[in-house]
């Protein structure tokens, strides 16, 4: 009698734990595809003004400082309008600013780029806040090796489905860098959707640690949509120090 009560619990919890996967893989799943359709819709500019900084981890000083004008519309174009300090902070701001616009202005490379289930594989953490408000967390895992794509995680608006954060490390562009970290902040806010911040940190062989961040000043709210160009963040990793 024992026995088959025993069989009866165990069968109601694997029947319990089986529908609890369903169901959450039936979240997963409708959390990305509003996600891909919001990335779609939304407006993005086609011109901004980045500020960006290089400087070693753990220390107050900016070793260089660079600002720029990037123009996404075909054929691409960006124009530095200060440069200050070291040689290598203009060289790096140079390269990543070089891959952005070809990536931003090609179609395709964007779409390669993008945070959708073409390109990686999504996992439900559950909740969590930035200031204090409650956001979807999916963790990323990348379909293949390629530089501009992110292994860690996406908080996910839950209103607008707007990706607000991603953070996590990238695939090492150099045998001399042994890893990077690098963190996107969105702001959707204002009918724009807008890489307000960005920080990358790379771990350099026999250099240590170098970080370089970067933040909007203004931008232009003629727009495009994300759907035709599908970039979400700058390709950082694939020319960081490269």
């Amino acid at each position: 009698m024992v026995k088959r009560i025993l069989v009866a619990m165990l069968l109601v919890l694997v029947v319990t734990l089986a529908r609890a996967s369903s169901n959450s893989e039936s979240d997963l799943n409708s959390i990305v595809q509003e996600m891909e359709r919001a990335q779609a819709q939304v407006a993005i500019p086609n011109r901004i003004k980045r500020d960006y900084r290089l400087s070693r981890v753990n220390n107050a000083k900016i070793d260089s400082e660079v600002i720029a004008d990037i123009d996404f519309r075909a054929p691409g174009k960006y124009n530095v309008e200060k440069s200050s300090g070291s040689s290598l902070g203009a060289q790096v701001v140079k390269r990543i600013l070089e891959h952005e616009v070809e990536v931003g202005t090609s179609s395709q490379k964007s779409r390669s780029a993008a945070v959708t289930r073409e390109n990686y594989l999504f996992t439900y953490r559950g909740e969590a806040a930035i200031d204090g408000r409650p956001y979807y967390l999916l963790h990323l895992d990348p379909r293949r090796k390629q530089p501009e794509l992110i292994s860690g995680l996406a908080w996910i608006d839950k209103q607008s489905f707007l990706i607000r954060r991603l953070e996590g490390t990238v695939k090492s562009p150099s045998l001399w860098v042994k890893k990077i970290h690098v963190r996107f902040d969105f702001d959707g806010s204002k009918g724009m959707w807008v890489l307000n911040n960005m920080e990358a940190i790379a771990d350099i062989r026999f250099l240590g640690a170098r970080k370089l961040t970067s933040q909007v000043m203004n931008y232009e709210a003629t727009s495009v949509v994300a759907g035709k160009t599908r970039t979400v963040a700058p390709p950082v990793a694939a020319v960081l120090l490269k």
